[in-house]
């Protein structure tokens, strides 16, 4: 019988559900952190939780388990090596669901999904490039007088007459920009007469 053995269908085939509760059970443990519906997220919670009562004992089989459900080895390696740790003083309790409010459009109550237990990675703020010595500044200085006396020098452009050749591209470059300027005048003319007299 089963009695109290409630699953949320979410109006889906078995098939579905069960690769849209892994997908977001891989994203928990890739991010950390997962923004969903809190219907799914209650589901979602149930499959983590396990996922990580499982990593605590770190076996062969386990590991084939949690394969089972992630389906990606790195995710596996990153569950056992890196989350469980954080898990040790802890039996249960190994995400929590905080509330955002309701989505626009269908109302939805959206949560966020998020082990209890995450690494802080503090961001160290960048060095600054130390000032050079003097010494340093003149080895810099003579070098670059060398990279600037290597560097050919860019011939200035002479402003003399256009040659016959010059002048008949230019002539012909004008006139097919006429010609395409013209043809999309045409088109234009053409959308008009089609067009209803509601519509102009």
């Amino acid at each position: 019988m089963r009695h109290h053995k409630h699953t949320a269908k979410f109006g889906m085939k078995t098939s579905h559900r069960k690769a849209m509760l892994r997908n977001m059970a891989r994203n928990l443990i890739k991010h950390e952190r997962v923004q969903t519906t809190a219907a799914r997220a209650k589901e979602a919670r149930r499959v983590v939780e396990k996922l990580i009562t499982l990593s605590k004992s770190d076996t062969v089989f386990a590991r084939r388990r949690a394969y089972d459900v992630l389906s990606d080895r790195d995710l596996v390696m990153k569950l056992f090596r890196d989350i469980s740790p954080l898990f040790n003083s802890r039996n249960s309790g190994f995400t929590r669901i905080i509330p955002l409010g309701f989505r626009r459009g269908d109302g939805a109550q959206m949560v966020i999904l998020e082990l209890t237990e995450r690494k802080i990675v503090e961001k160290l703020p960048k060095k600054k490039k130390a000032k050079a010595k003097p010494e340093e500044d003149a080895k810099t200085g003579k070098e670059a007088e060398t990279k600037t006396k290597e560097e050919p020098k860019v011939r200035p452009i002479s402003k003399a007459k256009p040659t016959l050749e010059e002048e008949k591209s230019r002539e012909k470059a004008k006139s097919e920009e006429k010609k395409i300027a013209g043809s999309q005048n045409f088109m234009k003319n053409i959308r008009g007469l089609f067009r209803k007299r509601g519509d102009r």
